[in-house]
């Protein structure tokens, strides 16, 4: 049977997910109405069940300017299909048809998912479209003891943690528009001097949406010297797994790293709390030397492929449009896709 849900449909969207053998907040109801709200795409859970076995897709679907034509993208973050059950080939081959089928009925041209390094995707989605293997992402295994986690931090890592808890101290605060507003000062600077483009910038009533949501756990974490906020960061804390969501740091505290702290500390509550993976994420890009991930590397050994699925449904219609943004750009980055997004945003 298959079910097609969009964002009126909370209570059934909230079923399926739970439903699922794993999940994460990245699949919630809420997140997606969250990017709905954002104006990323209209949220569509699409559903295959038989009997007890289940696989759910969410997407967002987006029309394509100066097109009769539709595509679809996933929320920021790792989503990809999750599932229910041992499923066989023929259960995937039956979920694979009927989806093709619903996106030709939609004039929808062309899927993209970015996947959930922690989740076994790839079966549902194999000879459907191209999975492609990115960048690594870091996960602190939080099924180990606590001294077995710190085993694995870099020398120099541990130290500056314990500096660090010698000159500072945590803050975890409510949701209150004074602390959005602090929390948005701080990371908006981290975001400028990264040169971040407009996408990360996002609004107030963003992060409200995030800490107030109800499907999953949102905190909200400073570190403070001398009374001064100079670090922030956002998790969120859904069925096994914690994400390191959003980060920042004032510019004139970077040498400090202070941001160490408050990852070391979300280490030891995860692991009271009986969640079973923090991930920390990767890099800005594909390489291993990228800051970033040095920084997230420094906290565990343990790595993760990150993998987004291209699909093309309607070769013609996407060669087309694909055409037509080539005439208008001149050059269009190849590994870019839907390839006709770099000009068509």
């Amino acid at each position: 049977m298959i079910n097609i849900l969009d964002s009126s449909q909370q209570s059934m969207w909230k079923q399926y997910v739970e439903r699922c053998d794993d999940y994460d907040m990245y699949h919630t109801w809420e997140y997606h109405k969250i990017s709905e709200n954002n104006k990323e795409g209209a949220p569509i859970l699409y559903v295959y069940s038989d009997e007890d076995k289940l696989i759910v897709f969410p997407i967002l679907v987006r029309e394509i300017p100066d097109s009769s034509y539709k595509d679809a993208t996933s929320c920021y973050g790792y989503v990809g299909p999750i599932s229910r059950g041992d499923l066989t080939q023929a259960d995937v081959l039956k979920f694979q048809e009927a989806f093709i089928k619903y996106c030709n009925q939609e004039n929808i041209i062309a899927v993209f998912s970015r996947l959930h390094p922690l989740l076994s995707q790839d079966t549902i989605l194999n000879n459907l479209g191209a999975i492609t293997q990115n960048s690594l992402t870091i996960t602190v295994d939080l099924k180990q003891t606590l001294q077995e986690q710190r085993a694995h931090y870099r020398k120099s890592t541990k130290s500056e943690i314990n500096k660090l808890r010698r000159i500072a101290s945590i803050q975890w605060v409510d949701p209150t528009q004074e602390n959005i507003d602090s929390f948005m000062s701080i990371y908006n600077e981290n975001m400028k001097r990264v040169d971040a483009s407009a996408y990360f910038f996002f609004s107030s009533s963003y992060y409200q949406s995030l800490l107030n949501a109800t499907e999953f756990n949102t905190k909200l974490a400073f570190v403070t010297l001398e009374g001064e906020r100079i670090a922030t960061s956002l998790f969120t804390f859904c069925n096994h797994t914690i994400q390191y969501h959003l980060s920042g740091t004032r510019n004139a505290h970077l040498n400090l790293a202070p941001v160490k702290l408050i990852l070391d500390e979300v280490r030891l509550m995860g692991t009271q709390e009986g969640f079973l993976n923090f991930h920390l994420g990767g890099g800005t890009g594909l390489d291993q030397q990228d800051p970033l991930f040095r920084f997230k590397r420094a906290f565990s050994k343990k790595e993760t492929i990150f993998k987004t699925f291209n699909l093309v449904v309607n070769h013609t219609a996407y060669n087309d449009l694909c055409d037509k943004a080539l005439r208008l750009a001149q050059t269009i980055d190849e590994n870019y896709f839907p390839r006709y997004r770099a000009v068509f945003k």
